[in-house]
């Protein structure tokens, strides 16, 4: 894979991976549960611990309002993907 930035380069970051995974979620709008995914499509690096991330679909248009217009929301989906991704790394179950 090549570097997407000159960093990549420099330090010789050869461990980024591309990766594909699923979040479902469900959420309040207009006073009614609602539930649907998205698919987050990102890069990591396991020597520099980062995310970058590529690409997000939503099932559902409502959903990346509720998504895109909360912090707290995305703080805990990038959460979920570190937490997943140190498990699957370190073998933790």
């Amino acid at each position: 894979m090549l570097p997407k930035n000159r960093n990549d380069t420099l330090l010789g970051n050869n461990d980024i991976i591309c990766m594909t995974d699923i979040v479902f979620l469900r959420y309040m709008s207009e006073g009614i549960i609602h539930s649907g995914m998205l698919t987050v499509e990102f890069e990591y690096s396991s020597s520099l611990c980062s995310i970058n991330y590529l690409d997000v679909q939503y099932s559902d248009p409502e959903m990346r309002k509720h998504v895109e217009g909360n912090p707290n929301v995305l703080r805990n989906i990038d959460s979920h993907l570190r937490n997943n991704l140190l498990y699957q790394e370190y073998s933790i179950t």
